[in-house]
């Protein structure tokens, strides 16, 4: 190069430096292909982007054109915004505009595509140091890879013949891209299904065996059409590629190789185009590389469940996996649909339910006896004719004869007093039914949050294995530029599946859990079913948490909300009130014993006969016996009974009932010393349940800030891969801390509801104001 011509360079950057330096004003235009939300999200951050590195230079200012996917306007747009003198640089947002720009021959002012689908299919120029080399011009590189992610899925999935869904928009301007995606394309067919606005007639369209689906950016696309395709391809079975990456898996997609790449990402790599174009660089010398990472794949558990397709083991094994704890097929559950669920279909629950409905029945038995008992009977009597002869004309040989008979108590001490025992037995039975219930309910939120926990451990492991999978690539690319060793590599290899085996054990308790709670709700035990988010289950239960942070700040409050329960636990525990009613029980009875030395046994009783066939008498001869009554007789009377003696039972029944009824006293003083020191001793782990929540949340929050800071350290090479590890761990040990404090917490509140013998998140709202009220003035007497 001679001195003439280097002269000239520098001459050139010199005033192309000064002319952007000499503005005051910076004004950027902005291409977009349409102005829908995503449009409108993406041009804020990028604005802020821009403003913040830029901004105490220069006021910027921004002019915003956008075309509705129409690509003669699109390219109208660019024209007029390269056009404009007042433009100092070109913004192009969107696959068309970005594509409409690349085109140009002669780019006047400097011009920077954010969106490029595929570097080879648009046949972008690029350099050896990965510069466009063409003077105003560079482009943001694609993250996506089309056909090598194409490939990758039809090896993963064994496909033989798949359905590549593109925009119309799409075909009209790449209209190469059919024969590129089918270049080296041997072991499948490719079927291209052009889409507009409506899924349905995509699908329509789908070729008869297709095994698999291509989602290509679905620009021009509802998004609610979106979902819709994805989850019919989903029901029949069809595994998808999304190409745009994670937010199509998070709409049903199945798959994807394109790696997280965020609005905030992309606008930041814009802005600091826009820097260096500010400070003399020429676009033509910028790098249209992005931070290359390798390509990992990407799986959505939840559709790939709902499809019935898995790849191998060994894929699923290298991937980051997404909705590892949805399951498509099964409903979803929550704490108080659980609760109900399992007071209707609990066999502890039912097997209590029956012991009441039994002693209600055994309470109408009881009043049987005092009811009047009355019964028929008949009988045939054939007799030989001596016994006849000898009965002196009052029998036949033949005789049919029917009766009735009828007694009625009058008065019974003993019936009187079984009914009144089994009335109380049955009051009795309701209390065991009402601590069965409290039990159930135990059990069942102590089965749903302890699934909740192992959801979220099991989504703390797969971050784990995601933060791994990060740093082994970092290792590589320290390795491959010589700043690290294999040994790096060789560890991060060995935390990886040190960690997926972490994964594997999460999820195993994860299913663990699953299982059990369907035991208490006697669901099929293999059955999946989704839970809502975990993070918020407090609120639905804890109901005076404003209360309870005031009280358990301070102790002494504490004691005094201990107190409370206490009290509540008086008037509400089930196993306090079984115990009075069984010495109601105990007293009746000891009264029975007592009344049984003097009070007599009264009751009616009568009876009919009526002969009805009366054949074959021999009246006595030469003697005036009278004939056997044709018409009814009956008879009627008063019987009473008084026991005399009955060996000493009364007297030895009466000691008996007295020494049970001190048992029965002993019993409930032991209960209710059990009750208030459980109650106590329960109030004391809630509090600090509580005091843990904010601790271990701000210890994860400072070892996650941490972590993030020792990989940045240890990317640029300020700190070693054993700082690394430590800070990883240290994460993922203090977000299982606060997991667990969580959930600590609100199963502590769990039990503290269950010794105060009521629940009263699942009370009516009244009750609900009432039991805060009475708490709140409780607790603020002095």
């Amino acid at each position: 190069m001679n001195f003439k011509k280097i002269l000239y360079l520098l001459i050139s950057s010199l005033l192309l430096s000064t002319t952007i330096f000499s503005q005051h004003t910076l004004t950027i235009g902005v291409s977009k292909d349409a102005n829908t939300l995503e449009f409108q999200k993406f041009s804020k951050l990028l604005k802020s982007e821009i403003s913040g590195l830029i901004e105490a230079k220069y006021t910027v200012r921004f002019i915003e054109l956008n075309a509705e996917w129409n690509p003669s306007e699109i390219h109208q747009n660019n024209i007029k915004l390269m056009n404009d003198s007042g433009v100092d640089i070109v913004i192009t947002l969107g696959y068309i505009s970005s594509t409409d720009i690349s085109k140009l021959k002669n780019f006047t002012k400097p011009v920077i595509a954010a969106n490029i689908l595929d570097e080879n299919l648009q046949k972008l120029p690029l350099k050896s140091h990965n510069e466009t080399g063409i003077k105003n011009f560079t482009y943001i590189e694609s993250i996506i890879r089309l056909k090598e992610d194409l490939q990758t899925f039809i090896k993963i999935f064994k496909v033989n013949r798949a359905a590549v869904f593109i925009p119309r928009v799409f075909q009209e301007n790449f209209p190469q891209i059919t024969d590129y995606l089918k270049q080296n394309i041997k072991d499948a067919d490719l079927n291209f299904v052009a889409v507009d606005k409506k899924s349905e007639g995509a699908i329509a369209e789908l070729p008869v065996n297709t095994d698999a689906a291509i989602i290509l950016p679905l620009i021009k696309f509802p998004r609610t059409e979106v979902v819709y395709l994805l989850d019919t391809l989903n029901k029949m079975g069809i595994p998808t590629l999304a190409v745009s990456g994670v937010d199509y898996l998070n709409l049903g997609a199945s798959i994807t190789m394109t790696p997280q790449f965020s609005f905030q990402q992309l606008a930041r790599q814009l802005a600091l185009r826009v820097l260096k174009i500010t400070e003399g660089v020429n676009p033509s010398e910028i790098s249209v590389s992005i931070e290359d990472t390798k390509r990992v794949p990407i799986i959505n558990m939840s559709s790939l469940r709902e499809t019935g397709k898995f790849p191998e083991w060994n894929v699923i094994n290298e991937a980051i996996l997404l909705n590892a704890t949805n399951f498509p097929t099964g409903r979803e559950v929550n704490l108080r649909m659980a609760i109900a669920e399992a007071l209707q279909n609990n066999l502890q629950s039912k097997i209590s339910e029956q012991d009441v409905l039994i002693s209600e029945q055994d309470v109408r038995i009881a009043k049987s006896n005092i009811m009047p008992q009355i019964s028929i009977g008949g009988s045939t009597v054939w007799l030989s004719d001596n016994l006849v002869e000898a009965s002196m004309g009052q029998k036949g040989s033949f005789t049919l004869t029917g009766s009735a008979s009828l007694k009625q108590v009058i008065f019974s001490e003993s019936a009187f007093a079984n009914i009144t025992i089994n009335k109380l037995m049955a009051e009795n039975k309701k209390y065991f039914d009402e601590q069965a219930t409290l039990d159930v309910v135990t059990h069942v939120s102590g089965a749903y949050i302890a699934l909740l926990f192992s959801k979220s451990n099991l989504l703390i492991q797969n971050e784990n294995i995601n933060a791994t999978i990060q740093n082994l690539q970092m290792a590589k690319a320290k390795e491959e530029a010589g700043q690290a060793g294999v040994s790096d590599i060789n560890r991060w290899i060995t935390e990886l599946n040190l960690n997926k085996m972490k994964f594997n054990d999460a999820y195993t308790a994860f299913r663990n859990n699953m299982y059990e709670l369907n035991k208490q709700l006697n669901s099929p035990i293999d059955m999946s079913f989704n839970i809502p988010d975990s993070n918020s289950i407090d609120k639905a239960i804890i109901l005076e948490q404003e209360i309870l942070d005031v009280i358990f700040k301070n102790p002494l409050l504490t004691e005094r909300y201990a107190s409370f329960v206490i009290n509540e636990m008086k008037k509400n525990s089930p196993e306090l009130q079984q115990l009075a009613s069984m010495a109601k029980i105990i007293q009746r009875k000891t009264a029975l014993y007592k009344k049984q030395w003097y009070m007599p046994e009264i009751a009616l009783v009568a009876g009919a006969d009526q002969a009805f066939v009366r054949d074959g008498i021999i009246p006595p001869p030469n003697m005036p016996v009278p004939q056997p009554p044709d018409d009814m007789t009956f008879n009627a009377g008063i019987s009473l009974k008084i026991p005399i003696f009955q060996g000493g039972k009364s007297s030895a029944e009466t000691k008996k009932s007295m020494l049970e009824m001190d048992k029965i006293n002993y019993q409930k003083e032991d209960v209710m010393n059990q009750l208030e020191a459980g109650i106590r001793s329960s109030v004391q782990r809630l509090r600090t349940s509580f005091l843990e929540l904010e601790l271990s949340k701000n210890a994860a929050q400072a070892a996650e800030s941490n972590f993030k800071m020792v990989q940045d350290a240890y990317f640029q090479g300020a700190v070693n891969l054993i700082q690394l590890i430590d800070a990883q761990n240290v994460m993922i040990k203090t977000k299982n801390m606060a997991n667990i404090a969580y959930y600590q917490y609100v199963i502590d509140y769990i039990q503290v509801q269950r010794l105060q013998g009521k629940f009263v998140f699942l009370s009516s709202n009244e009750e609900q104001q009432n039991y805060s009220a009475n708490l709140r003035e409780f607790i603020l007497k002095k």
